[in-house]
């Protein structure tokens, strides 16, 4: 018996006789953290979570309200407490906000596996992300922050129109982070995975990596204040990507926060630069078969050779704005709609990172950012200041690390500007795909 259905259907009658359309998100699922610290067992958490949250229109009103406890009594009364917000609200405008039709969706039942692997393997994963770096390097210090983890999440979505959609996956991810020292002084850097098969796990590799990255970056020097081309790491154009990645919410055009107000199909950057939203490639982690509103997923190209080609919509803001649907309604049982991508996959280039960095004169390869991105990113002017670390090369040889300089700009300057891009993506386990990127030039404040 589906009890949550049949709860649901009986506030269904009750919200037609209030005069309302209902939604109703469940979310939840469970998870497994394990860590070690000194060979020891330190972190062992086994959660489980589910939450409830109800969307109620009246007409253009929203109302919201969301509970963990999925019982009838409970589920009603969470009910009556977003209708109440909605009529609190009132109505905005004349246009009715609409609910999804009952419609097919794409299956992606393969990425829900249940494989029961034994908890000693588990624990034996985790252990060899702490072990492994101290066996990689000598000069490894600690391993502070290290983590297995293994998730099984659900989304299910119903609604007063008749639609009942329900998506789940599993998966397992993880990370290294140690600190190697030597008498030049200490550095730390990461290594992560993403797997959808236990098997697909490779801890020695994550592990040693880690070790390899952070003791790369040993010795670094300092950066003389001016002028470079750049190639921007694969594993760090992400940050460029998520600068922009607000701009295409049609709600954020709407209310002119978005600085791609009045640019849809004008260039925005080179030509090289493609850009498009899918919520299929099984690499990123944000796949999905529907969004929060029950539309099926689709393709939405963003960006084609430089032009901006289409903003992101969900039901209301594609009737509001004229725009084609694209099916990117977003939100969680607690949260109020709003708009966001799935996967953003940049189509790749042909150069190997060896290509990008072999030129003439000297070259940074940007390998980590440090800090936080709000901190140094004007999301209203697309200006951004950050904190960077990475590699000197000159005439196409490694001069050596360095560190402790800023890189400035405008991330439209930086799209503007790309000469050439990578052959090969980021690591699995993001929901932006980019390659390494060489920007013509870029400012650097340092000694």
């Amino acid at each position: 018996m589906d009890t949550i259905k049949n709860h649901f259907q009986k506030i269904v009658e009750q919200a037609r006789q209030d005069g309302a359309k209902v939604e109703l998100l469940l979310s939840g699922g469970e998870n497994l953290k394990l860590g070690y610290q000194k060979s020891k067992l330190e972190t062992f958490e086994s959660t489980q979570s589910q939450v409830a949250g109800f969307r109620v229109i009246l007409k253009s009103a929203q109302g919201y309200a969301y509970t963990e406890n999925l019982s009838y009594e409970s589920l009603l009364r969470t009910y009556k407490d977003a209708l109440a917000n909605a009529q609190t609200l009132g109505e905005k405008s004349k246009d009715e906000v609409p609910l999804m039709k009952p419609s097919q969706i794409q299956p992606m039942s393969h990425l829900f596996r249940e494989e029961n692997i034994p908890m000693e393997k588990k624990m034996e994963a985790a252990k060899t992300l702490e072990e492994a770096c101290f066996k990689a390097d000598p000069r490894v210090q600690a391993v502070p922050y290290c983590s297995f983890n293994e998730s099984v999440s659900f989304y299910r979505i119903l609604n007063s129109e008749g639609l009942d959609h329900e998506f789940r996956q599993s998966y397992y991810s993880g990370y290294s982070y140690p600190i190697v020292k030597d008498d030049t002084g200490s550095k730390t850097d990461y290594e992560s995975f993403f797997a959808r098969s236990f098997n697909d796990i490779k801890a020695h590799e994550v592990a040693e990596t880690s070790v390899k990255s952070a003791a790369s970056r040993l010795g670094a020097q300092k950066l003389h204040t001016g002028n470079y081309p750049v190639v921007i790491d694969r594993d760090v154009f992400t940050t460029f990507i998520t600068m922009i990645t607000d701009y295409f919410s049609a709600k954020e055009v709407d209310e002119k926060r978005s600085l791609f107000v009045g640019k849809l199909g004008q260039k925005i950057a080179d030509e090289k630069f493609n850009l498009i939203d899918d919520p299929f490639n099984e690499r990123g982690t944000g796949v999905r078969p529907f969004d929060s509103e029950g539309a099926p997923s689709q393709k939405t190209v963003l960006i084609e050779k430089g032009v901006l080609k289409n903003f992101l919509t969900n039901l209301e803001y594609a009737h509001k704005m004229k725009l084609p649907h694209t099916a990117h309604a977003y939100r969680g049982p607690s949260s109020s709609m709003a708009i966001a991508p799935t996967n953003l996959v940049m189509e790749k280039g042909t150069s190997s990172l060896h290509d990008l960095l072999n030129r003439p004169g000297k070259v940074i390869h940007i390998t980590n950012l440090n800090g936080a991105l709000h901190s140094g990113f004007k999301e209203g002017t697309g200006d951004f200041s950050l904190p960077a670390e990475g590699f000197l090369y000159e005439n196409g040889k490694l001069v050596g690390p360095i560190d402790q300089f800023v890189m400035s700009g405008n991330i439209f300057d930086v799209l503007e500007k790309i000469e050439a891009l990578g052959n090969e993506y980021n690591k699995i386990g993001s929901s932006i795909m980019t390659p390494d990127v060489l920007v013509r030039e870029l400012s650097f404040a340092g000694a």
